[in-house]
């Protein structure tokens, strides 16, 4: 089914447009559900890549991502994560930024150890949302299947831009990742737990 005869069938509303991509909303049996779509042909390849990368996330039963309702030909229907991007909770210097520094973390991991490449996790601002205790990751239009071990050194990069680590640290545990994973992540978890939080973006 084409996105122009779904619409036909849900009243939808219109809830962000971004670069790749366009979220429509509509409520059915008290459940909120999200519709993804594009307005450009050419954004459509991104789409599919997305699509097929959430398949099989949710066929390995990873929960921080999300949960696909229906496919179409060029959409795809999830139900509706209702959270804060990771951004404002920067902004507002929430006192859980470092629980939530190791909850992204930990997804990044998860998604290397199963080949899923999300190309995005330098720049967490608005792809990454918060609900509670809970995190999601979002648009995965950039994403790769087949790619291991290259999430978490992109995350290194954004911990060395708001100052968790320092350049040389950053360096060195990406060097190890590879060879090293899980020390890596142990070394890193305790970094931020250590870390005074006194910076600004």
């Amino acid at each position: 089914m084409l996105f122009e005869e779904f619409k036909k069938l849900k009243k939808l509303q219109k809830f962000a447009e971004g670069y790749r991509g366009v979220i429509y909303l509509y409520k059915e049996k008290g459940q909120l559900f999200a519709v993804k779509t594009v307005e450009e042909s050419t954004l459509l390849k991104g789409l599919q890549k997305e699509i097929e990368i959430l398949k099989f996330l949710n066929k390995k039963g990873v929960s921080f991502v999300p949960s696909l309702i229906y496919i179409g030909e060029d959409f795809f229907v999830y139900k509706f994560i209702e959270g804060k991007p990771f951004k404002e909770i920067l902004k507002e210097k929430n006192p859980l930024i470092p629980y939530y520094l190791k909850k992204i973390l930990t997804a990044s991991y998860c998604l290397d150890k199963l080949g899923v490449f999300k190309d995005e996790f330098q720049r967490p601002w608005t792809n990454v949302l918060v609900q509670n205790k809970k995190i999601f990751l979002i648009d995965f239009e950039r994403g790769m299947l087949g790619k291991y071990y290259k999430n978490l050194p992109q995350f290194l990069q954004f911990l060395k831009a708001i100052k968790i680590i320092d350049t040389s640290t950053a360096i060195l545990l990406g060097r190890n990742y590879r060879k090293s994973p899980k020390e890596v992540v142990k070394q890193t978890l305790k970094i931020i737990s250590n870390n005074s939080y006194n910076f600004s973006i």
